[in-house]
């Protein structure tokens, strides 16, 4: 009894190293087919390993390759018209000007009036304010109050005023046309200018 206890015992050691090994290459072999992201190898581990770990991964794997491939590979015929109808690529235009654009300030003497009026008005405003505040004069407070909020309005338009700029006119003048026509006695001429 004792040798049929070893036998077994000796034949069990045996299967379990053969089913240790064959799950470490199913597992190789997965991992493998993974990295190379492959059709072949895919088919070749079913092939290999039909009822492996990875045999349901394999299908998908197979299935999802293979449409990727029919998107994206096209027929060498279209290859072909799309290479020879390349759109050409568009003309770039610079455009370059004689004259630099001369810009000029036509507000700019109404908008410093106007700057300096209304700061004036918020100093002035502010000086009565804090006198009427010290002799506790409320009518005096109202009025410095009012000039300075009216003189807020006047110096923001100044600046804005300021601000505002228009590029310069031409001042070039240009013949349009020059015309001479003979006569009997003598010749008839016209000159014409834009300007």
């Amino acid at each position: 009894m004792k040798r049929f206890w070893v036998f077994m015992t000796l034949l069990l050691t045996i299967f379990s190293i053969f089913a240790e090994e064959e799950n470490s290459q199913d597992e190789n072999a997965c991992d493998y087919a993974r990295q190379a992201k492959s059709i072949e190898v895919w088919q070749k581990y079913l092939e290999k390993f039909p009822e492996g770990k990875c045999a349901f991964e394999a299908e998908s794997e197979i299935e999802r390759l293979k449409n990727e491939n029919q998107t994206t590979e096209q027929p060498a015929e279209e290859k072909a018209e799309e290479e020879k109808y390349e759109p050409e690529p568009e003309p770039t235009y610079i455009v370059l000007t004689s004259e630099p654009v001369v810009y000029y300030r036509p507000y700019k003497a109404a908008g410093i009036s106007l700057l300096v009026v209304g700061l004036a008005a918020d100093v002035a405003g502010g000086i009565t304010y804090y006198t009427g505040w010290f002799k506790d004069d409320s009518k005096m407070m109202l009025g410095g109050l009012i000039t300075s909020i009216v003189g807020v309005p006047l110096w923001i338009t100044g600046a804005v005023l300021i601000g505002i700029r228009k590029p310069m006119p031409s001042k070039n003048v240009e013949v349009s046309h020059l015309s001479v026509a003979p006569t009997k006695g003598g010749a008839y001429a016209s000159f014409g200018l834009n300007f």
